[in-house]
């Protein structure tokens, strides 16, 4: 799959603990090597609250989580937050 993130995502990265930063770049490879979300085998969830046709997913990266946008064969990565944090700010409302 073809894996793009978003300047946000990148400036959030930054400011998490380095060894939840390897395990990042790890799930990136992983997702760029996988077929599709479902062979990854990462521990993803789609977000509930979201309007039909949307597809918005988290992955679980120890207490923190990757929001993430699937439009197959690409895959956005659109924050990095915290446990509590992710839910109040995503997926995006428009």
């Amino acid at each position: 799959m073809v894996v793009q993130y978003v300047k946000r995502f990148s400036k959030e990265l930054k400011s998490t603990p380095k060894d939840i930063q390897k395990r990042v770049f790890d799930i990136i490879n992983t997702l760029e090597a996988a077929q599709n979300l479902e062979s990854s085998g990462l521990d993803y969830t789609r977000m509930e609250g979201q309007k039909s046709g949307e597809n918005y997913f988290r992955i679980r990266v120890g207490d923190w989580r990757i929001g993430i946008e699937c439009i197959h064969p690409d895959i956005t990565l659109l924050r990095i937050l915290s446990r509590g944090s992710i839910y109040k700010s995503f997926p995006p409302r428009s």
